[in-house]
């Protein structure tokens, strides 16, 4: 991606900020900053973000955003107002912004180290860790650009984002103002912030590994109709081993519904049946000219980002 053309250089797009990232599910999702490119991305988002969400993020009635806003939450300066998004299939599904603030709340610029944070996650993905992993990434960005605190407002009904700031690890302190909960974050790391993202990494990971390690069915690709050959061997094995999910035989000299093998059900391919837990086209050879997977990628996590 390129810089927005009113960037200075030293302003430029921080691709170092992208981070590919495990979700509590075991999902996987991409945080990066969000560009002047991204208005039609952000404005999808946000339309499938309840109105309840809504009222949460702004503590007002906000059915949709304004051309105003597009503008102001995709046009950043990486330093002083910085958002980021995670996104699944190229598609936002979470932001989260900070804005650097003076002591009274103004927007400023450096050398002024406290930022407010403000966060936003459509609601389908509500519960997967989600804001958790953005507000490890934001801090760390902040820190980057010399901000060492982080203030946010929170609504008293939106326990979700509290306990999302509670459970960060953060030495933090809380206040009661003009109706909305005040929090201040230290953002500077604490062992115990530490701990809770060793946790919430660990856990993520044992979950990404969970299908594979513990499945709930298995295709076996190349099972032939005689004895002996690899494929009907690792089928036997398996049914052997005392496995008890759904299983497939896989072989393109299978008539579909017509074949067994070893009572397991035989297909030809199975890549377009939609069978729970197998990838489609599994069991089919590639096109010719297709190309071949890459090696998964995976950035360095060098920061967080935020919401608008």
């Amino acid at each position: 991606m390129q810089p927005a053309p009113e960037q200075s250089p030293h302003h430029a797009y921080p691709d170092h900020w992208e981070a590919d990232v495990v979700l509590r599910d075991g999902g996987t999702a991409r945080i990066r900053p969000i560009t002047t490119d991204d208005a039609e991305r952000l404005v999808s988002f946000y339309e499938h973000v309840s109105d309840e969400s809504k009222y949460y993020r702004f503590f007002a009635p906000y059915p949709r955003l304004s051309d105003r806003d597009v503008h102001r939450f995709t046009h950043h300066d990486y330093v002083d107002r910085v958002g980021l998004a995670v996104t699944v299939g190229g598609e936002f599904i979470a932001t989260v912004r900070y804005d650097r603030i003076d002591e009274r709340g103004r927007p400023a610029s450096a050398p002024a180290d406290e930022a407010e944070v403000a966060f936003l996650v459509q609601d389908a993905h509500q519960g997967r860790g989600v804001a958790s992993a953005l507000l490890e990434h934001i801090a760390a960005v902040a820190r980057e650009r010399g901000i060492r605190r982080f203030a946010a407002e929170v609504l008293p009904a939106n326990t979700k984002m509290i306990k999302v700031f509670r459970d960060a690890g953060y030495t933090q302190q809380r206040s009661f103002e003009d109706g909305s909960v005040h929090l201040t974050l230290d953002l500077e790391p604490t062992a115990e912030s530490l701990a809770v993202q060793r946790g919430r990494e660990h856990r993520a990971e044992a979950r990404s590994v969970q299908r594979l390690l513990a499945p709930g069915s298995v295709a076996v690709i190349g099972v032939g109709r005689t004895p002996g050959g690899v494929g009907r061997t690792v089928l036997r094995n398996l049914l052997g081993a005392g496995f008890t999910g759904r299983t497939y035989a896989v072989n393109h000299a299978f008539a579909e519904g017509r074949d067994t093998v070893d009572g397991v059900p035989a297909h030809p391919s199975i890549g377009d049946k939609r069978v729970p837990g197998v990838p489609r086209g599994v069991g089919r050879a590639p096109p010719p000219g297709a190309p071949t997977p890459t090696r998964w990628r995976r950035r360095a996590q060098h920061g967080p980002g935020g919401l608008t």
